[in-house]
């Protein structure tokens, strides 16, 4: 069988089912500082540095979220924050035209909310924003 909507779910690891199986059966709130909780949070984060060693990241940088549309939503923000943060007239975003809308609700609420400056990039035939479309954009009027 060949499976193509990935969108929705991927299939996991077989390593990755037997470490998550392996903690389903365990009970601990990470959050809770009982044993059972401390050993929850030792999980939690030896798992943050396996994941942040693998990405050449630090594990300060790995954030777990309870799917992709939670990552999505935290990743556009957190960006147009960020960039707001080191400059305040930062306001654009640039989205192509077949975004989940995963990513195009959280767009759209910067543009509702906090002022960002939409741009929406069309794509080719095949759903690929073009390299000249992406050049374009980056020079400013």
């Amino acid at each position: 069988m060949t499976y193509l909507d990935h969108a929705a779910t991927t299939p996991m690891l077989a390593e990755s089912i037997a470490a998550m199986s392996a903690e389903l059966a365990q009970v601990g709130n990470p959050s809770s500082l009982h044993s059972s909780g401390r050993r929850a949070r030792k999980v939690v984060e030896e798992s943050r540095e396996i994941i942040a060693a693998a990405l050449g990241a630090r594990p300060i940088e790995v954030i777990f979220t309870g799917g992709g549309t939670e990552a999505n939503n935290l990743a556009v923000k957190g960006l147009f924050w960020a960039a707001q943060q080191k400059d305040e007239n930062k306001k654009r975003v640039l989205v192509s035209a077949v975004e989940h809308h995963a990513v195009l609700d959280p767009v759209m609420w910067l543009g509702e909310h906090e002022g960002a400056e939409i741009e929406i990039l069309p794509v080719d035939k095949l759903g690929r924003v073009l390299p000249e479309t992406l050049r374009k954009a980056f020079v400013l009027p």
